[in-house]
């Protein structure tokens, strides 16, 4: 059995569940038709359908349409029989977008309320290849966008790019999230960060170490900055396990942000394109 079929077997009525709950929470907007949007013939998969559909792969992590078009059709025909096809349902999910990032944000509000730690933390995105450092031209319209070269500490190698911060709720929800140069330290980042919950712990890898920014964070929004110790840090203490544990998850965002973002892998020639 594969793992979409172990999620299903598990979750057989997650579909009807969130259709459910979106038909309560798009009443006004929908009415009884349950269509966002107006159609000359009634569609036979109506919006809510597409949404809910497109909210469970989200929630299921589920990545490929292909695999999931397949097991539907042949092993859950029965939950979908009004399903119409994958490259129809793309279109419309689409054009659906702002409803369905509408849900994403209600849900996450919920979810972030029963939080009680963040993560914070950064990946490197290469856009030029480093043999090609003093003749590209690609990304050069602005300098406020240019890219810039940086040091990967995971890597342990130079970059030439730009850095994704993220700040992440230990239950998966990102609270937000930025783009920077390479040459952009992780702390000068979180300097520049606004509108964090208050009375919070805030976990951080070592590129995080500073008394400062603990002290102002503690002071603005009275969130607590947990970093590890340096090994020939003074009163050095070991980092505990249940902090590590925590923050798998945004490793776990990252691996899935450069398996369907390809965050590692780029054929854009401007900024603007990238984004």
């Amino acid at each position: 059995m594969t793992k979409l079929s172990k999620q299903y077997a598990q979750h057989p009525n997650k579909f009807q569940q969130i259709l459910r709950h979106l038909q309560r929470s798009f009443k006004n907007e929908t009415g009884y038709k349950t269509n966002f949007q107006v159609y000359p013939v009634r569609p036979k998969m109506n919006d809510l359908e597409i949404v809910s559909l497109a909210c469970c792969m989200e929630a299921l992590s589920i990545d490929s349409e292909n695999l999931l078009w397949s097991k539907l059709k042949k092993d859950y025909a029965s939950y979908f029989p009004n399903l119409i096809d994958r490259s129809r349902f793309n279109r419309r999910r689409k054009r659906l977008a702002p409803f369905i990032i509408e849900v994403q944000e209600h849900i996450s509000s919920k979810l972030a309320n029963q939080s009680q730690a963040m993560i914070v933390d950064s990946i490197p995105v290469p856009v030029v290849k480093m043999a090609r450092e003093k003749r590209f031209k690609s990304f050069q319209k602005s300098y406020e966008t240019a890219p810039a070269k940086g040091w990967s500490a995971v890597n342990k190698g130079w970059f030439i790019g730009y850095k994704l911060h993220v700040i992440i709720f230990d239950n998966g929800v990102v609270q937000q999230s930025g783009i920077t140069k390479a040459n952009v330290h992780d702390i000068n980042f979180l300097k520049q960060v606004k509108n964090l919950p208050t009375e919070k712990k805030m976990l951080g890898d070592r590129a995080y170490i500073s008394k400062t920014l603990q002290m102002d964070l503690f002071e603005q929004y009275k969130v607590t900055l947990k970093v590890p110790f340096r090994n020939n840090q003074h009163d050095y203490k070991k980092y505990p396990k249940k902090y590590k544990s925590k923050r798998q998850m945004v490793e776990t965002f990252f691996a899935q942000m450069c398996d369907q973002f390809n965050l590692k892998r780029n054929y854009a020639k401007s900024y603007e394109v990238w984004l």
